[in-house]
Parts: structure tokens; sequence; C-alpha cells
């Protein structure tokens, strides 16, 4: 009887162990996705010469995704929009702006929608970092982060040029986020 005693808690501490050791572990964080994102961005009343505060609209194109979430996901759409943000064709460094980004999914065929709140928190030359947390929808409660990269001096001189007719109105933007 006392041998009996002695191994059953060696095999039941063994048991245990091996739960634990069995378990994978996961190289990326679960309901997370990675998605890239292209597109036009606006802005209002015109990007110019001089330093002035700007209504910025980032409308992307549906673009691939890597999904970690299981929800199927294959490729998103997002757009943004954000007050108050001051840019200019010359300074190097913008200012910050609050906003709101609807983000399209299409997943396993299906549509789902996702609202966040978010903040240009640096912009340096013509990327803007950007953070939030999603409000609604898929992914509700988790962390968003992107990087955006507007080029206002693409083209023969399309910044310095586009003053003489009210400023820059949109450029191309290109770049990436990701949820969780």
């Amino acid at each position: 009887m006392s041998t009996l005693r002695k191994t059953l808690p060696a095999v039941a501490a063994l048991g245990v162990s091996a739960l634990f050791l069995a378990a994978p572990q996961a190289a990326y964080a679960a309901d997370s996705v990675s998605c890239q994102t292209a597109g036009e961005t606006h802005f209002t009343p015109g990007v110019q010469m001089f330093q002035q505060s700007q209504f910025v609209t980032y409308r992307g194109v549906s673009s691939s995704c890597i999904d970690h979430s299981g929800l199927g996901i294959t490729s998103a759409r997002i757009t943004a929009s954000f007050d108050d943000v001051d840019l200019s064709c010359v300074a190097s460094r913008f200012g910050t702006g609050t906003g709101v980004a609807t983000i399209v999914w299409d997943a396993n065929g299906a549509r789902q929608t996702s609202h966040a709140d978010i903040t240009i928190d640096d912009t340096v030359l013509n990327t803007a970092k950007v953070s939030g947390v999603v409000t609604e929808g898929p992914f509700a409660g988790q962390r968003f982060t992107g990087k955006f990269n507007t080029s206002l001096l693409t083209g023969a001189g399309k910044c310095s040029a586009g003053a003489l007719y009210g400023g820059v109105m949109n450029a191309e933007f290109k770049g990436a986020f990701s949820i969780g």
C-alpha cells in the first residue's frame, strides 16, 4: 500500500507536466490581423507652402491581409478621417490629429465592418504613425496601429505647383496597419 501511495502523486505530477508541455505556443497574437493598404489621401482646404490646419481623409482600396484571428479575412479596405492636422509643403514634421476609421473586411466571401477611434501620433516627412482602439465590429477592444506614407512631392513638384491652385487636394498613399 505504501508503494501505491508514493507512485500516484508522481504519476499525477507527470500527467500535469505533460499537459503544459503539449500545449502549442502561438508565434503571433491570437485574434490579430495585419493588412497592406493603398489608396488616395484627400486634403481640405489643400496643402500649400505655409503650414495650416487640414481635414485629412484616407480612402483605401481593397488590399491583402494576413489573418491570425480565424475569421478567414483575406483583404480589407480602410477609410479614415482626421481633423486639425497641420501640414505644409516644406515642413518636415507635421502635426497630429484625432479621427475615426472604418475597415471593411472580406472574410470568407462575406463583408464585415469594424470602426475605430484613431490618432495621428507623429508625422515625419510624409509618413504618419497612427494608433487607436477598435470600438465596434470584429476586433472590438483591440489595439489598432498603422503607418501611412503620402507623398506630397511626387510628380513634377506637385506640392509647390499645387500651391498656385489652392494647394494639393489629393495624393496617393501606401502603408500597412494591424490590429491585435
